[in-house]
């Protein structure tokens, strides 16, 4: 009997795998082609990225992700493409709680300026060093043990060649770091 469960926890982690190989490699596929745009409401996929980091999050973890609207009429509308946005915004919010280290606050800040969405992905983290400020982007560039160091150069090459809007870092320093992301509203 205990054999059998063993069994079947070690199948369920090994689909659990094949399932994410095969989300990494649809994601790159889509890298590399056109991407297929049309309506979608940026605040909803916000709340479905952070929601699924909340629920990612370990029980031990006092990390606190909110968003917050800056203004009730902000329209949130754009042409875009809603895997690839997902994954830009779920590497930005990833690398803000690395950097929060499992004990701070995670504000996404949703505005609109003219045409313009407005998201600024805030944490009180350990802030990025100037000497990092210009390699941020780079791929390969990362501070970690772990990882590649191509989420943020992923996010700016899908928020900005993908859907011509722009990703910068607005701001660093040892206890906020600011994020932001520019998109153009769609206008029906």
């Amino acid at each position: 009997e205990s054999g059998k469960t063993d069994k079947t926890k070690i199948y369920n982690f090994m689909n659990n795998d094949i399932l994410k190989l095969k989300d990494i490699s649809h994601k790159f596929n889509k890298i590399g082609s056109k991407p297929k745009l049309e309506e979608l409401n940026t605040e909803v996929l916000i709340k479905e990225v952070t929601a699924y980091y909340k629920n990612k999050l370990p029980k031990s973890s006092k990390v606190k992700i909110r968003i917050l609207r800056r203004n009730k009429d902000v329209c949130s509308i754009i042409h875009g493409d809603k895997i690839l946005l997902y994954w830009a915004f779920e590497n930005i919010i990833k690398n803000a709680i690395d950097a929060v280290n499992n004990n701070g606050e995670i504000v996404l800040s949703i505005n609109q300026i003219k045409n313009y969405l407005i998201i600024d992905f805030t944490d009180n983290g350990e802030g990025v060093p100037r000497i990092n400020k210009k390699n941020i982007f780079k791929p390969g560039f990362s501070t970690k043990s772990r990882g590649w160091g191509l989420g943020l150069n992923l996010s700016k090459r899908i928020i900005e060649k993908m859907h011509g809007g722009k990703l910068i870092l607005l701001n660093s320093k040892i206890t906020q770091t600011t994020f932001r992301v520019k998109l153009r509203i769609s206008v029906s």
